[in-house]
Order: structure tokens, then C-alpha cells, then sequence
């Protein structure tokens, strides 16, 4: 039972307090972009999960590998980008190979959902907080949640951010980003910080 309340704990602190969009900031444009069309949500969600628990596994072999040379922050990133880069195409190759239709439908979400800061940054993050193979997992699947929540927190106000109601200097993006800086006000409280004067 204990374990069961850690495995939670962990899935909660990472879709939530480690959000990639809201206590970071990675992979905002990414999201404005997805929240325009809400019926790219689903795909581009179960893409970006898919990526980021495989990433974490992935990262997790990587990390008791090489972490420990004293020259690792050296070379690191790039060993990131070579796992992000090998588990982007094998995804490809195995839906055109074993699920053709399945590709055609989701080969835009792969690219998108692969290449963006979130996913990279989600590597760094979990490379950080996570010792064990679980926690590796839970916390990169936790972080591909935590986007898709963020995107559909956007996606939900979207037409509200760019109607003729806004005014018109606030209307768009700049809207966007104050309605995000809320949100990240909010995650940051849950999360237990306090800010020190």
C-alpha cells in the first residue's frame, strides 16, 4: 500500500507541481500552436506521453551509464538529443511498417510531439529528481500528462483569449500570457513555494 501511495505521489507531483509549460516554462509554443485546433488535442497528447515515458526509460539506462564521469554535463545533451532522435524514428518506422493508416494520420503529431523543449527539458528534469527505473518512468509519463493538461487548459479559453470582447491591445498572445502566468502563480503555490521579500 505504501507503494502504491509513493507511485502516486510521484505521478502527482509530476503532472502537476514539475509541469514542464507551468514551473518551467519549456514548450509554450508549442502549446499555443496545438490549442488552436482541438481536434488535434487527443493525438498530439497520447503522442507526447508515448515520447516521454519512452524517453524516461530510455534516459534512465543512459544516466547509470554516464552520469557519473566527471565530464557528463558535457556530453549529456547530446546523448538526450540522440535518444530523442532514435526514439522519434523508430516510432516512424514501426507505424509505417506495422500500422500504415495508423501513420498517416499521426506522422504530424510524431514531429511535433518529439521536437519541442518540453520533451528535451522533460529529460534534464527527470535526470534530476528520479533515481530508480519507476520513478524514471512515472515521472516522464507524469510530464507528458502534465502537458497534455496544460495544452487543454489553453485550448479551453482559447476562443474567449481572441474574441472581439478582449481588448483589442491585450487580444492574442499577449492575453495568452498573462492568462499562463496566472496558471504558472497557481501551479507554483501548489507546489509549496513561497516567495521570500
Amino acid at each position: 500500500m505504501e507503494l502504491m501511495g509513493n507511485i502516486m505521489m510521484t505521478a502527482f507531483v509530476a503532472v502537476f507541481v514539475e509541469n514542464t509549460i507551468f514551473s518551467r516554462a519549456l514548450g509554450t509554443s508549442t502549446l499555443v500552436v496545438v490549442a488552436r485546433n482541438r481536434k488535434n488535442l487527443f493525438g498530439f497528447g497520447l503522442c507526447v506521453t508515448y515520447i516521454t515515458a519512452l524517453i524516461s526509460v530510455l534516459t534512465y539506462f543512459a544516466d547509470k551509464l554516464l552520469i557519473n564521469n566527471s565530464n557528463s554535463y558535457v556530453y549529456m545533451p547530446v546523448v538526450y538529443i540522440c535518444i530523442l532522435g532514435f526514439v522519434y524514428i523508430l516510432t516512424l518506422l514501426c507505424m509505417w511498417k506495422f500500422a500504415p493508416k495508423l501513420f498517416a494520420r499521426m506522422r504530424k503529431y510524431v514531429h511535433v510531439s518529439a521536437f519541442n523543449c518540453a520533451v528535451l527539458g522533460s529529460m534534464f528534469l527527470i535526470s534530476k529528481y528520479c533515481e530508480t527505473l519507476s520513478d524514471y518512468f512515472i515521472h516522464g509519463l507524469g510530464i507528458g500528462l502534465g502537458f497534455v493538461l496544460a495544452v487543454y487548459l489553453t485550448a479551453i479559453v482559447y476562443d474567449k483569449i481572441y474574441s472581439e470582447k478582449a481588448p483589442y491591445a491585450f487580444r492574442g498572445y499577449p492575453l495568452m500570457l498573462i492568462y499562463l502566468g496566472i496558471l504558472s502563480m497557481a501551479f507554483w503555490g501548489l507546489s509549496g513555494h513561497t516567495l521570500n521579500y
